[in-house]
């Protein structure tokens, strides 16, 4: 579900998170203030998700480098700090979307597998 960092669903959110086996962050390039909220999402995460939850951080509209406020240095830092992938995307012109999702479901799907052959 898309929440799109928006408060009010605060709540909602967290729900969500319990039980939750992957959750991809994702902010707009062309919005400086999607960026800013990662760390709070990350924080919620922490407090909310089971620990094990792969994570994911996706830089969208990639296709507008134009009107970029987030350097992808900026993405790939924030993900670096705390041992996340990152990738940016667009929706609109199709790029890498179908990547972040293959990248999140194998590494579940490693995770998952790893615990079965526990």
């Amino acid at each position: 579900r898309d929440t799109a960092g928006q408060e009010r669903f605060h709540t909602i959110t967290t729900s969500y998170y319990r039980g939750a086996m992957g959750i991809m962050l994702v902010y707009d390039i062309t919005n400086g203030k999607t960026f800013d909220n990662i760390s709070k999402w990350l924080r919620n995460i922490d407090e909310h998700a089971n620990e094990d939850v792969e994570k994911m951080i996706l830089g969208n509209k990639c296709d507008m480098d134009d009107k970029r406020q987030v350097s992808k240095d900026r993405g790939d830092s924030i993900a670096r700090e705390h041992s996340i992938p990152f990738l940016e995307t667009s929706a609109k012109a199709n790029i890498n979307v179908e990547q972040a999702f293959m990248d999140l479901a194998q590494a579940i799907l490693n995770k998952v597998s790893a615990l079965l052959l526990c």
